[in-house]
């Protein structure tokens, strides 16, 4: 923070002795050696351009994650397993007010999961997530407390810096596609707190999605597509029990999801880019409570806690 105010100092005052020194050459351009000293001024500028060139070199952050729906062949519906499971708990937000989208979980094949059908729900469950997550501030420091049965998290407001509000109104405009997002009662929510001067847009080609916040600092985008579908013959550990009288019955749509943070050229290393890296490391932070990655860890926790149990006679 001191550094950052004794280099905007300095610079003030290089600025006002520069701009002395080419006032005075302007006033004094008949001079013999006017010549010779406009030559030093402009030397005087490439160490320094040398210098803080790189600082324009295009700077991004990527990371990735892989989510998934289940599909059940034999009722054509999406599901979430068998009975309470590590995937249930996880995906509770994705799967909530479903029920007032008429057919919103039916589909006639898996295969419809890898198009729009699927698509929407994955939107409409990472929508719903950040409405949770910022909605108090865009920059928040979270706090997890890991309890005997759950973790269960808290946030508040980490700077001072301006924010932005984005209504429930507006989500549900910027993502008209979507009925699982513009049907009223669907989403919990009433706002997502986003930088100042941020827009929010969507994108869809064919068949994957794109949620982008732009503002003249960042551009944070979340792009995905469904990458495979196959049959779960043999159920899915710890999440769904196989059908012994239909190996076929059960499918899982898997899904590519890739968070970039895009830095604007000239704000690489402006100081509140702090803030915009932390904003990012919480937006991938939200995404990964559905990565099948969390799913299979927490998975494991349960199934070592049962395990744990049943050795003590509990």
């Amino acid at each position: 923070m001191y550094d950052t105010v004794i280099v905007r100092i300095a610079l003030i005052f290089y600025v006002l002795f520069a701009g002395i020194a080419v006032f005075l050459l302007e006033r004094n351009s008949a001079a013999p050696d006017s010549l010779k000293n406009v030559g030093i001024l402009i030397a005087s500028i490439l160490p320094v351009l040398i210098v803080v060139l790189p600082y324009l070199n295009p700077e991004k952050i990527e990371k990735h994650f892989t989510f998934a729906l289940l599909y059940d062949a034999k009722d054509k519906t999406v599901i979430s397993g068998s009975t309470w499971n590590s995937y249930s708990s996880s995906y509770i937000h994705m799967f909530t007010n479903l029920s007032q989208v008429p057919n919103a979980l039916e589909a006639a094949s898996f295969s419809e999961l890898m198009e729009s059908k699927g698509l929407n729900i994955i939107e409409k469950g990472i929508i719903q997530a950040l409405l949770m997550k910022f909605s108090t501030h865009w920059d928040i420091e979270v706090k997890r407390f890991e309890g005997p049965v759950s973790t269960s998290e808290s946030w508040k407001s980490n700077s001072k810096l301006k924010t932005k509000s984005i209504e429930l109104a507006e989500i549900q405009k910027v993502f008209k596609h979507n009925p699982l997002i513009t049907k009223s009662g669907v989403l919990a929510g009433k706002q997502i707190y986003i930088p100042p001067d941020c827009k929010v847009d969507s994108k869809f080609v064919d068949n994957s999605r794109e949620i982008i916040f732009n503002n003249p600092y960042t551009t944070l985008k979340i792009a995905f597509y469904a990458s495979s579908g196959m049959v779960a013959q043999q159920g899915i550990w710890g999440v769904l029990t196989p059908d012994p009288t239909n190996k076929d019955r059960y499918y899982i749509v898997e899904y590519r999801v890739d968070a970039t943070l895009s830095i604007n050229r000239t704000k690489t290393y402006s100081p509140e880019m702090k803030n915009y890296r932390r904003w990012f490391e919480n937006v991938c932070d939200t995404l990964s409570g559905y990565d099948w990655n969390a799913v299979d860890k927490k998975t494991e926790r349960i199934l070592n806690r049962e395990a744990i149990s049943k050795a003590l006679g509990l």
